[in-house]
């Protein structure tokens, strides 16, 4: 899928996309394409795109795979994250999931430490693991070697518990409004569809402007 963006464009790579919506997903507060999608794109956004058809085709490809995480979140789905592999040893390479995660965490810092402080011990412990985890894959972890090599192996298994609690703290609590996760996550209909995209709406890109004044002006 994101494979068709080009190289210099800098966008998420499918492991660190699965993380990120994983992370919308369980997110306190819900967010609105508009915002994240050009944190999908990368630094130099639709830029390097060559025609708006191929911008509103990755567009509904990403919405595609939102929609995806978002059903196998919603009971009874059976939430499994997807991670790179390595080819030669096999070894699951977790890395870049947490990274996607915790890019979308920081888009809600905020909504993320209402977890930590609310009293939920479980969900505040998966808040926190989740971020000991980012901490080593960026090679930035406090933690003892031996602890560091434990978690690194059980980080494949150990994530979508994480997941799972995390989703089931924001499910459980009446969430505030707007743009409540738990309701987008609870339709049965997909919560969020591609469309035809008029000069007046706004740019699938994420920019911001309207349609006509943005893409839609080539």
């Amino acid at each position: 899928m994101l494979l068709s963006i080009p190289e210099e464009a800098g966008g998420m790579l499918l492991p660190e996309l699965d993380g990120f919506f994983a992370g919308l997903v369980v997110s306190p507060e819900m967010i609105p394409p508009g915002e994240w999608l050009p944190h999908v794109w990368g630094a130099n956004g639709t830029k390097v795109f060559e025609t708006l058809e191929e911008v509103q085709r990755l567009t509904d490809l990403v919405m595609r795979h939102y929609n995806d995480v978002a059903q196998s979140l919603t009971p009874p789905g059976d939430y499994a994250p997807l991670y790179d592999e390595d080819k030669t040893t096999g070894e699951i390479m977790w890395e870049l999931w947490v990274t996607g995660f915790e890019q979308a965490m920081r888009l809600r810092p905020d909504t993320w430490e209402q977890i930590v402080q609310s009293g939920d011990e479980e969900a505040a412990a998966c808040v926190n693991m989740m971020l000991a985890l980012h901490a080593i894959a960026e090679g930035q972890s406090d933690l003892p070697k031996k602890s560091i090599r434990e978690l690194t192996e059980q980080a494949p298994d150990l994530i979508p518990n994480l997941v799972v609690t995390i989703n089931g703290w924001t499910k459980g609590r009446t969430a505030p409004a707007p743009f409540p996760a738990w309701a987008a996550a609870n339709r049965r209909e997909a919560p969020f569809r591609g469309a035809k995209t008029g000069r007046n709406d706004p740019c699938p890109c994420g920019s911001g402007r309207k349609y006509k004044r943005c893409c839609g002006a080539n």
